[in-house]
């Protein structure tokens, strides 16, 4: 998977390091991603890196029997995932802290609007409770990025 989609499923959508690296192509139709019982409407930026993804895959591999939407130079002979270290080093940066940062963002934004919390990050209803939860324990300095109080 290149960069920019994997860095787009990961700040839009919140998505996982283990399902970024369990996605399948079939898991992607109809502008959404179907994923381990969790359907998720994908923003406009990440529809479009992952069509430019597919297309460098295409190019690159155009024979893979790699049913996965990531595949390396090792991986795009065989049927089985990447692993999961490659997945990490090709973002560089940790997965978990931009996922709970993007999730916590989103909160703020909503309102804690439990739904939207629920739809854009394919999250349970109890855990997007969660975030909402959250937002209304931190002071309103911290919670809009100007840091603590003085």
């Amino acid at each position: 998977m290149s960069l920019d989609s994997a860095r787009a499923l990961i700040a839009y959508h919140a998505v996982r390091i283990h399902q970024l690296r369990d996605l399948k192509l079939t898991d992607f139709h109809d502008g959404k991603l179907h994923h381990a019982g969790q359907t998720i409407l994908l923003a406009v930026p990440v529809r479009e890196r992952l069509r430019d993804y597919l297309d460098l895959r295409s190019a690159a591999w155009p024979t893979t029997i790699n049913p996965h939407l990531s595949v390396n130079v090792r991986s795009w002979t065989h049927t089985r995932p990447v692993h999961e270290s490659w997945t990490r080093e090709q973002l560089g940066m940790p997965c978990q802290q931009i996922r709970l940062d993007r999730n916590f963002s989103e909160a703020q934004e909503t309102g804690g609007d439990l739904r939207t919390l629920a739809d854009l990050f394919g999250l349970s209803i109890a855990r997007a409770a969660r975030y909402a939860a959250a937002i209304d324990r931190i002071p309103s300095t911290i919670a809009k990025g100007t840091g603590p109080p003085a």
